[in-house]
């Protein structure tokens, strides 16, 4: 890890450097450090190699954060939220220095709430969530008044953090004003043809869109590619005809239209972690 930073903040700023029993480190999500700066003029921060993940939330002032080979202005009420891997620098505005509310977290599946972020969205948030600085802030009080539930308290608070911020990430580009007609008009194709080979040609010639725009949009609205909506209705079905039923694998993989049972096989073990049958096993009651 490379690091350089300045210590340019006010003497009622806090940092806080925390060290996560081996339980939290292991199961739950932890603090690695967390504070709240009122920086000074010449105040910066810039590393890299670090594995840990920054959120950092602007309550005033003006700065800049350079990450990935790209500049970002900052401003109030934006938020940030990076892996620290890759090289990065953020700077306060000499004229209208920062104060920041800000969290290093990990835990063991933090990798995937960062990658849902980051492959949508630009690392600065603007117009962010007023409940995000609370829970920081909540979290920072947490730390600082040790008990025997700070570990789960923090964890807890810091999966809303998580969940909050992709929201807000979400709502910040999704409105039903903005809904084009034909996000409805697919998935109701998709949940009542499911047994039926679909393209995503089909598809956008039907609606009159580019195939690109319309898969697009389809994830945008609803968080799934129009192919990972329609697997995880045939899924469903899938489960059903196991559970309810005493329909061969192959005519259920047929059922649901996948006429390649193997390729089925495969696919219902990625999406439940069982086969097919080990799923029936544990789930369809004796007769």
């Amino acid at each position: 890890m490379r690091e350089n930073y300045t210590t340019a903040w006010s003497d009622d700023s806090i940092r806080f450097i925390s060290s996560p029993s081996t339980f939290a480190a292991t199961n739950l999500y932890y603090v690695q450090e967390i504070g709240h700066f009122h920086t000074l003029p010449g105040y910066f921060t810039e590393r890299e190699g670090l594995d840990s993940y920054l959120i950092v939330y602007i309550q005033r002032g003006k700065g800049k954060l350079i990450y990935q080979g790209h500049t970002y202005t900052l401003e109030a009420r934006q938020l940030f939220f990076i892996h620290c891997m890759p090289y990065h620098q953020y700077t306060a505005d000499p004229n209208d220095p920062l104060e920041l509310l800000w969290v290093h977290v990990y835990g063991s599946s933090i990798s995937a709430y960062y990658e849902q972020y980051a492959d949508q969205y630009e690392p600065v948030l603007p117009l962010a969530n007023e409940r995000i600085p609370e829970l920081i802030t909540r979290t920072l009080q947490i730390q600082q008044q040790k008990s025997a539930a700070t570990e789960l308290l923090t964890s807890q608070l810091l999966v809303e953090l998580l969940t909050t911020i992709l929201l807000s990430s979400q709502e910040k580009d999704l409105s039903e004003s903005d809904k084009p007609a034909y996000i409805h008009a697919i998935r109701q194709t998709l949940e009542q043809r499911f047994s039926e080979p679909i393209s995503l040609d089909q598809l956008a010639q039907k609606h009159a869109v580019s195939k690109y725009n319309m898969a697009k949009r389809f994830k945008q609205f609803t968080g799934f590619s129009p192919h990972e909506y329609l697997i995880g209705i045939r899924m469903v079905h899938a489960k059903e005809k196991l559970k309810y039923s005493d329909m061969p694998v192959s005519e259920i993989a047929a059922a649901v239209g996948i006429h390649n049972v193997s390729h089925f096989i495969n696919l219902f073990r990625d999406r439940t972690g069982d086969t097919p049958l080990v799923y029936r096993k544990k789930w369809q009651r004796p007769r």
